[in-house]
């Protein structure tokens, strides 16, 4: 991806959601621990596992922003290698953790300056686009093409607008924003996009993906997305 200027402010927004999310990361997958939102609004498993199997992301799958594991333990299920990335490396020690299969390469790297070393039959993050910031969304999805092979496919769940009920300190704007807290009271600001599925489709649409988003639960969306026009491969949810 292209380096952004040393005076953009973004920067300094990302750096620390990434010093957030490796602070938090013991917390996760721990349901005694507090959560830092409003309302947790996590998938239930059997959602999660229909999900990915709506997906069905078979071959050389590659999962962005990998963190605690919860949709890296089911990829398993369905790749025949999997490469799990994230910037955090706290998240890595936990995933490695939970998931527990020696055959996952895991690599440690910000998603908004790592090149792929090789392109994969899917590519797919969970809970990670809404952590995109708006001006930064090409840009990311350019590094998404330049990871899949020509007739890959990007899969993906996070939050929709609805979930916006879950946050007790969002602030819109050019970045939109919420807050987070760690158990030792220290807050951090966080990049924090709810998109609307027709509008998530629309903007694909704009920079050359077909994609296909639909709601999900009470409060997510989930969305499939490719570069190739092939009728006969086209995925639906």
């Amino acid at each position: 991806m292209p380096a952004s200027s040393a005076s953009d402010p973004t920067d300094a927004l990302l750096a620390a959601q990434r010093a957030y999310y490796d602070l938090r990361a013991p917390d996760y997958m721990n349901p005694r621990a507090p959560t830092d939102r409003r309302s947790r609004g996590q998938l239930s498993s059997d959602v999660v596992r229909r999900t990915i199997a709506n997906f069905a992301p078979r071959g050389d799958v590659l999962e962005l922003a990998c963190g605690s594991g919860a949709f890296t333990q089911v990829l398993t299920d369905h790749a025949t290698s999997l490469t799990c990335v994230d910037g955090s490396p706290q998240m890595l020690t936990l995933n490695r953790e939970v998931v527990g299969d020696p055959d996952i390469t895991y690599i440690e790297a910000d998603l908004f300056s790592w090149s792929p070393p090789r392109r994969f039959d899917h590519v797919f993050f969970g809970f990670w686009l809404s952590h995109v910031p708006p001006s930064r969304f090409d840009d990311f999805w350019d590094l998404v093409d330049r990871c899949l092979s020509p007739s890959g496919r990007a899969c993906f769940v996070d939050e929709d607008e609805r979930g916006i009920v879950n946050e007790a300190n969002h602030r819109p704007g050019d970045v939109p924003t919420a807050q987070r807290k760690l158990r030792d009271g220290r807050s951090f600001t966080i990049v924090k996009v709810f998109w609307d599925p027709a509008e998530l489709e629309t903007r694909l649409a704009g920079i050359g993906w077909t994609a296909t988003v639909r709601p999900l639960g009470e409060t997510c969306l989930a969305g499939s997305a490719y570069r190739y026009d092939d009728a006969a491969s086209r995925y639906a949810l």
